[in-house]
């Protein structure tokens, strides 16, 4: 009799949310491109998080066993570079520059040839080079098409909006400005941060690369700056109410008229400790993998998912008893948008 009425139950959940519990792939290439840079932030510590993911999680196995076909991509010597800490301009200016370019030109290479590009950052002013990578794919395959980089959208999981700016910057750190350099409306001033926003050409001081309602926030914890925000975005609290999954898909939605999407991941929004920024309240495991569960569903399976930023990993801040949990989690992020499902998970016992 219990037997009979969880067969039934389960049809009937089958039949009302018509959601597929498990899909193998083919043909699916993933480019997995290892950008150890952590010039952005203060202390560097970014730079570890490729290697927790490709050494010690495996990453290309992982994927490997839900159907992908995972490549490495290794930067090649672009140093050595000095440290540069001035009063009153960005830090690392060049160095950020000479990495981001290397790393647009891979992140176009691998949409051109029809791939997805995962970038295994290093922190979020890399962000700048991807994102730039995909708006110059847009426009040279669309070259007829003014507007063409005007339909991708990024879905940026962060505690934070990364709206920071010479005005009211603390750490000069480029990877708290990369929101801000890619919509900022004004008068810039700042000659650091003029050459952010026109990066590879293209923004310009009075036209900037992307518009506002082309991002959606999701994690935001930290309150600073949320009232000068014009764009869409979810706070924990936001979370909290209406649920993790109801604010991804809004989140979601936000872009169904647009033709791609990008997923920006700040390892800081989960709760863990290896990240650059730690703060309590972030998402926990089954939220985050819920998430994931759902970009798989109402996106990458949907065709609109582009590229992945994975940043801000900073393994050696992890507690000792609590070592490659992070990575952990992030590689379950990475391969459960790409069709693995920790809810009706495929393993053989």
């Amino acid at each position: 009799m219990i037997q009979e009425a969880t067969t039934n139950a389960r049809a009937k959940l089958d039949k009302t949310t018509a959601r597929q519990r498990y899909q193998p792939y083919e043909n699916l290439d993933i480019d997995l491109i290892a950008a150890p840079w952590g010039f952005g932030g203060t202390d560097n510590l970014a730079q570890e998080g490729p290697h927790a993911l490709l050494a010690e999680q495996d990453l290309v196995k992982q994927l490997t066993a839900i159907g992908a076909k995972a490549v490495e991509i290794h930067p090649p010597s672009l140093g050595p570079f000095e440290i540069q800490e001035e009063a009153n301009r960005v830090r690392n200016l060049e160095a950020i520059h000479t990495v981001n370019n290397w790393l647009a030109d891979k992140v176009k290479s691998s949409l051109k040839a029809g791939h997805v590009p995962i970038t295994l950052g290093g922190d979020g002013s890399l962000c700048l080079g991807t994102v730039a990578g995909l708006l110059e794919y847009c426009m040279e395959s669309n070259a007829a098409d003014e507007v063409a980089g005007a339909r991708f959208g990024i879905i940026w999981i962060s505690n934070h909006l990364c709206n920071s700016s010479p005005r009211v910057t603390k750490s000069w750190n480029a990877n708290r400005m990369v929101f801000t350099a890619l919509t900022f409306d004004g008068d810039p001033q700042h000659d650091d941060f003029i050459s952010l926003m026109t990066f590879r050409g293209l923004g310009t001081k009075t036209k900037s690369m992307m518009r506002p309602n082309q991002i959606v926030h999701l994690g935001i914890n930290h309150k600073s700056a949320q009232e000068e925000a014009v764009h869409e975005f979810y706070t924990m609290e936001d979370i909290e109410e209406i649920g993790v999954r109801k604010a991804i898909n809004h989140a979601i939605d936000h872009f169904k008229n647009f033709d791609k999407v990008h997923v920006i991941l700040d390892v800081n929004a989960f709760d863990l400790s290896a990240v650059s920024n730690y703060s309590l309240g972030q998402l926990n495991y089954r939220e985050a993998m819920t998430i994931a569960r759902e970009l798989d569903l109402n996106l990458r399976r949907q065709g609109k998912l582009s590229s992945i930023d994975i940043v801000e990993h900073c393994p050696s801040r992890e507690a000792w008893d609590k070592k490659g949990e992070t990575a952990e989690w992030v590689k379950d992020f990475i391969t459960n948008i790409f069709g693995e499902n920790i809810f009706n998970a495929a393993r053989k016992y």
